[in-house]
């Protein structure tokens, strides 16, 4: 992924190995992890199973560390670090930096992880045998991260449950109101009155329904389900049932999926919106509710969870154009700090 994270100095190694979970998102096990720097900032962080064949590591670490020096700073050098106990483990963080290297990649540290110890692979005398001593939380980068707002889940698998759907009562209500929703969508298209919820004139899409034609009814509705949500969820809120699958009903409408992507960027209350809506999201319609997180997640520098939303985003829409274009974007290693805000609108 790459990174536009706060700009602090690392002195150590152990404030590097403490601040390599905070850039990916989460604690890395069994892992290669490799960090490309442009002059003496890190700009792009990338990880890939230990396991993997060695060819196809290199292949796709170079690709990234390419991508990435097109798009911003050429990479100047690269920093490996190998995660996990067995043996093998630091011969395969050798042998990636050794062709990272070959590839004309400046190699500045490789140290393998494991356990409360790390060792040097460049040489045999600037840690002991077994190890240093490794106690992350005392790092001073990871207290900074911390006080930043960064986080780190425990492992890989604690990402992609936070974007696992709801159950219970909980996806059963949804459902319900999803089906209040497309009656009322129905009747607003329909322009049919006797249809609507009279009891709640001021909710968006009955008030004025007769109005314009039933495309305008349309994204009048879905524009304003959109700042809706975005006022609540800015104030603190939490949408009920009943809003949350209007708003979902109306995203599948890509105006409407337009406007909320034009007014969400990387504010973590946004960030939690779209996650909230992922995790209650019927599977039919979980598409633009998923790529909406995936696109704060991205500007937020929160790849992982990026990743996890867009692999939802697909499975439920295979041919959904937004998370193709997310997921091609992280592939590439672009940074979201190559794009600026949206325009004033």
């Amino acid at each position: 992924m790459a990174t536009d994270s706060p700009t602090y100095t690392l002195t150590e190694r152990t404030d590097l190995l403490g601040y390599v979970p905070y850039l990916l998102g989460f604690h890395p096990a069994d892992s290669i992890v490799v960090l490309g720097l442009a002059d003496r900032r890190i700009c792009v962080a990338a990880r890939t199973d230990l396991g993997r064949p060695r060819g196809v590591t290199v292949r796709q670490l170079s690709r990234l560390l390419a991508a990435a020096g097109r798009r911003r700073a050429a990479i100047t050098s690269v920093m490996l670090v190998g995660y996990g106990p067995d043996p093998s483990a630091a011969q395969t963080t050798r042998d990636v930096a050794d062709a990272l290297d070959a590839r004309g990649y400046h190699v500045r540290e490789v140290l393998l992880h494991f356990g409360d110890r790390y060792r040097c692979l460049q040489c045999d005398d600037c840690t002991p045998p077994g190890g240093a001593p490794f106690d992350l939380s005392t790092t001073a980068a990871a207290a900074i991260a911390t006080y930043e707002g960064l986080v780190a889940q425990p492992d890989r698998a604690s990402v992609e449950q936070l974007v696992r759907p709801v159950g219970g009562l909980a996806a059963i209500a949804m459902t319900q109101a999803v089906d209040r929703a497309e009656l009322r969508l129905t009747a607003l298209l329909g322009d049919s009155a006797a249809a609507l919820d009279q009891t709640d004139p001021d909710r968006p899409g009955t008030a004025r329904q007769g109005e314009g034609t039933a495309d305008e009814r349309l994204v009048r509705a879905g524009t304003a389900a959109v700042d809706d949500a975005l006022r609540i969820a800015a104030a603190g809120g939490r949408l009920d049932d009943d809003e949350a699958a209007w708003l979902t009903v109306l995203l599948l409408d890509l105006r409407c999926r337009d406007h909320a992507w034009q007014h969400s960027d990387a504010e973590p209350w946004q960030l939690d919106l779209w996650l909230d809506l992922t995790r209650r999201g019927e599977p039919a319609l979980l598409a633009p509710m998923a790529s909406l997180l995936a696109w704060c997640a991205w500007r937020s520098g929160q790849g992982v969870l990026a990743g996890a939303a867009l692999r939802r985003a697909l499975a439920a829409d295979p041919a959904y154009s937004l998370a193709h274009l997310l997921t091609e974007a992280l592939e590439q290693g672009v940074s979201p700090g190559s794009l600026g805000p949206w325009p004033a609108l």
